[in-house]
Formats: structure tokens, C-alpha cells, sequence
């Protein structure tokens, strides 16, 4: 058995590769000529649920999904990893899908760690956040640039309503 923080390293090690995979592939599905026919199934929920998450196109199930063994073939070294890296990987896509943004959740102790209002964003505007688990390659490649201003919107409305209320 792998100790507790080499099993931690693991996951984190194929939750970094799952996410690279996922970004650009995922970001490759929203290409006009691709999205109508495969990835356009996972959007027909604008509004999330947990179990949505794995609603998606046979052939977006086996692009996106091959990212999910490529850390396990290089990390693998006791079948515990596969499984500690399964319910790591559930909880995550499970979480982004949720629609709600628990104060706190754990996963929030995570750096980069994208949450559900970040994923929401993404099904309410199809454009842009389209990593899986961290937000690094958004903010690398400006594809979360139309999330940050719908952010500072609503926080410019949130203080205005604040202001009228006192």
C-alpha cells in the first residue's frame, strides 16, 4: 500500500493531466464544426445538476474520458490509486456540476480549483472555462476572460444593492 501522501501526490499528479487533456480537448468540442454533432448533448442542460455530468455524446465519453487513464498509466503503481483517483475524479466533476457553490467546501482548499460557479458559467454561456478541475489554462489563454467580467457585473450590483439597503 502507498502511503496516504504519496496516494494525495498521485491524484493530484492525474488530476494535473486529466485537466491539461480535458482543456484542450474540451475547448476543441466547442470548435463550430464539431459542437452541433458531439459535444452539444452535455449542453442541453443550461442549469447543471450532479448526475448531468456524465450526460454526454458516446464519442465525448471516450475523447474526454481517455484523459482520465493517461495519469493512471503513468502514476500506477497499486490498484488503490485507481480507485482513490476514480472517487477523486467523481467528487470533482460531481461538484463542478452541482450548481451550488458550498462556503465550505473543502475542495475550495485546493489551488486553482475551478467550483461549480465557474463550470456554471461555462453551461450558461457555452464560451470560454472549459478546463475540468483547475482554472490555470483559462487564465493562461484568456478563455475566462468573459467569466471575470460577469464576476466584477454582479459584484459592481451586488454593492449597489448593499448601498441602497443601509
Amino acid at each position: 500500500m502507498p502511503r496516504w501522501y504519496v496516494l494525495l501526490s498521485q491524484c493530484f499528479g492525474c488530476a494535473v493531466i486529466e485537466d491539461a487533456w480535458h482543456y484542450f480537448l474540451h475547448r476543441l468540442l466547442h470548435h463550430k464544426r464539431i459542437y452541433k454533432y458531439i459535444h452539444k448533448v452535455h449542453h442541453e442542460f443550461v442549469a447543471p445538476f450532479g448526475m448531468q455530468a456524465e450526460y454526454a455524446h458516446p464519442l465525448e465519453t471516450l475523447i474526454l474520458g481517455a484523459g482520465f487513464f493517461i495519469g493512471i498509466m503513468v502514476f500506477c503503481n497499486h490498484l488503490i490509486l485507481l480507485w482513490a483517483w476514480v472517487i477523486c475524479r467523481l467528487l470533482e466533476t460531481i461538484d463542478v456540476h452541482s450548481g451550488y457553490d458550498i462556503p465550505l467546501n473543502p475542495l475550495h482548499l485546493v489551488p486553482f480549483y475551478a467550483g461549480a460557479r465557474f463550470h456554471d458559467f461555462h453551461h450558461m454561456n457555452f464560451i470560454g472555462n472549459y478546463a475540468s478541475t483547475f482554472t490555470w489554462w483559462d487564465k493562461l489563454f484568456g478563455t475566462d476572460s468573459q467569466y471575470n467580467s460577469y464576476r466584477e457585473k454582479l459584484e459592481k450590483q451586488e454593492c449597489m444593492v448593499e448601498k441602497k439597503t443601509k
